[in-house]
C-alpha cells in the first residue's frame, strides 16, 4: 500500500470514526421522538378514552350535573397537555430528521473515501503492470541482443 493510499484509509479512518459519532447521536435523537411522541399517543389515547365515557354517561342520562362539570375539566385538561406535547413532538421530529441527514452525509462521506481508496489501488496495479511488462520487454530485447551477439 503506498503513502497515497495510506493517507486516504487514514482520513476514511476518521470519517468512519465520525459516522459512527453520527450514528449514536442519530440513534439519541430517535430514542428521543419515540420517547415524546410515545407520551403523546398515551394522552391522545387517554383522551379519547375519557370522551367515550363522557359521552357514553351522557347517552346514558346517568352523569350528574357535578361529574359532568368534572368529566369536562379532566377532557380540557387533556387537551392542555395535547396542545403542550404536540410541539416539542414536532421539535424532536426535526431534530430526528436532521439527525438523519447529517448521518446520511457521514456514510456518503466514507463511501467517497472507500471508492477513492479502490481507484487508487487500480491505478497502482496498473502501473505494476505496465512496469513489469516494460522490465519484460528489456529483458527480452537484452536477451534477444545477447543472443545476435553471439
Amino acid at each position: 500500500m503506498t503513502a497515497v493510499v495510506q493517507t486516504y484509509q487514514k482520513i476514511k479512518d476518521l470519517r468512519d470514526k465520525d459516522k459512527h459519532e453520527k450514528q449514536k447521536e442519530y440513534q439519541k435523537t430517535v430514542e428521543t421522538f419515540e420517547k415524546r411522541a410515545g407520551e403523546l399517543y398515551e394522552r391522545l389515547r387517554e383522551k379519547e378514552t375519557a370522551v367515550e365515557q363522557f359521552n357514553d354517561s351522557l347517552s346514558r342520562g346517568t352523569l350528574q350535573a357535578a361529574a359532568f362539570v368534572q368529566h369536562r375539566q379532566y377532557i380540557e385538561h387533556l387537551e392542555a397537555i395535547v396542545d403542550d406535547l404536540q410541539p416539542s413532538v414536532q421539535q424532536a421530529r426535526m431534530k430526528m430528521e436532521h439527525a438523519q441527514t447529517v448521518l446520511t452525509d457521514a456514510y456518503i462521506e466514507v463511501k467517497k473515501y472507500e471508492k477513492l481508496i479502490e481507484m487508487k489501488e487500480e491505478e497502482e496495479v496498473q502501473w505494476m503492470k505496465h512496469e513489469e511488462n516494460a522490465r519484460m520487454d528489456e529483458l527480452s530485447m537484452n536477451q534477444y541482443l545477447n543472443f545476435l551477439n553471439r
